[in-house]
């Protein structure tokens, strides 16, 4: 049961980036031409300003944005996996602050390594810092990152749309788990995914942002309405209803909550694309100076306030429910709270829109592959129907993927976050030290 938990755990802590890095789009004009597979990352994150354009604060609103997606809704399982203390919250916040910072600072230096190599993509940087010989690294952890979303957002539909189809009083062959996948994808992120251009979705960037705030102002107004005694607390399933119970003690339980705050601040491949649109702002310094500063500011700030409202939903939701905390938090809702459904269609609604921005970068990243096996990509459409097919059977097939998805936020997403960066910086900095030590311009 306790593995479950933690894969579970994971599961929808991978959620957490690209349900954000999706969010991230706010009105761009995404074309369907096939591009590398960091180029297909680029897409995720495109914004509608020119280059070195962008104000501080505008790109500080959307860097949290690609930062803070829904799966910040499993952080509370993470701390209740090793504690039903409230005194547990204490550590698990410092735990928070360490790993928003760490990985703030690798995103910086993905940003150093683009100013030193004057480059404007992961891939580019990646050829100039490393090497051309493996330069199919970065698109192909892109390709497995987003299969791997792609396959556990359609799940999560099926979860989310099977439990409001039955509150509803549909027919229950689509309110099954079954049909509300098959449904979503015929009538939704399929035909979203056809499109030969998503500038239209460009609304999901709002629709997001405020279901994921109004999700956590709901929560934390409800963490005095589920106390014994309540009508909603025992309108809460037995095994979901709050417990809170002995004293706070270490536990190896706890690198269960590492290891989603390991993953929960992940949105380093678009990186490039903020220090390509920071504007470099007015000083006498040299402008790729200026940038660089204003960068660190950007960093700071985003990350700053992610951490923020990621610790209120944290809290909110172990403060609320303790050791009885499911991996998806809504799950602990009572089904006759209204503000509850409203958020449950909120985050279901807020995923089948960004849905088609992870197909767009998985599409291209497997055209590249392709490509580069028999000598020429696949058209647009044949190669999405492929993927939705593969996607959508393997998603109802099976019911938990927690496996794949430890496995894949275990080492792709670390080496996107925290690896990749690492070595980056350190082979530019090691060629500029062979190189004589030339001025430095990160």
């Amino acid at each position: 049961a306790d593995l479950q938990a933690m894969l579970r755990c994971c599961s929808l802590a991978l959620l957490a980036l690209h349900g954000a890095s999706a969010l991230q789009v706010a009105k761009p004009a995404i074309s369907t031409r096939r591009a590398d597979g960091l180029r297909s990352t680029a897409i995720l994150a495109a914004s509608a300003t020119d280059e070195g354009q962008a104000s501080l604060p505008s790109s500080t609103a959307n860097l949290v944005k690609s930062i803070v997606g829904s799966g910040v809704l499993s952080l509370p399982v993470g701390l209740a996996a090793f504690s039903s203390s409230r005194a547990a919250l204490v550590p698990a916040l410092a735990l928070l602050s360490v790993a928003g910072t760490v990985s703030g600072y690798c995103f910086s230096m993905v940003a150093r390594v683009c100013a030193a190599t004057d480059s404007s993509s992961w891939g580019e940087a990646w050829s100039k810092s490393v090497g051309e010989k493996s330069s199919w690294v970065p698109p192909a952890l892109i390709g497995l990152l987003t299969l791997s979303v792609s396959i556990q957002y359609t799940m999560v539909i099926g979860d989310s749309f099977s439990s409001i189809f039955s509150a509803w009083g549909l027919p229950a062959l689509l309110a099954s788990r079954t049909g509300a996948i098959a449904a979503l994808t015929a009538f939704g992120t399929l035909p979203l995914s056809l499109l030969p251009s998503l500038s239209a979705l460009s609304f999901t960037s709002a629709l997001g942002v405020a279901g994921l705030l109004y999700t956590a102002a709901f929560m934390v107004l409800r963490m005095s309405s589920y106390g014994p005694g309540s009508a909603l607390h025992a309108a809460v399933p037995p095994p979901l209803r709050p417990r809170f119970e002995g004293a706070l003690a270490f536990s190896p339980k706890v690198f269960v909550l590492v290891s989603i705050l390991a993953s929960a601040f992940l949105c380093h491949f678009v990186a490039p694309n903020f220090y390509m649109e920071l504007a470099p702002g007015a000083g006498a310094a040299p402008a790729k100076e200026r940038k660089m500063r204003r960068f660190s500011l950007l960093t700071a700030g985003g990350f700053a306030l992610s951490a923020a409202l990621t610790a209120v939903v944290m809290a909110a939701g172990f403060l609320t429910f303790g050791g009885a905390c499911d991996g998806f938090i809504l799950n602990n809702y009572a089904p006759t709270d209204r503000l509850a459904q409203l958020a449950r269609v909120a985050i279901g609604s807020q995923i089948v829109f960004t849905y088609p921005f992870i197909h767009v970068g998985l599409r291209d990243s497997a055209q590249a592959l392709l490509a580069s096996v028999f000598g020429k990509a696949p058209a647009r459409v044949p190669t999405t129907f492929g993927i939705f097919a593969l996607t959508t059977a393997i998603a109802i097939s099976l019911t938990n993927l927690g496996l794949i998805a430890a496995v894949t936020g275990a080492l792709v997403s670390t080496s996107i976050g925290y690896v990749l960066p690492s070595l980056m910086l350190g082979q530019t900095l090691a060629r500029r030290g062979r190189a004589g030590g030339a001025p430095r311009s990160d």
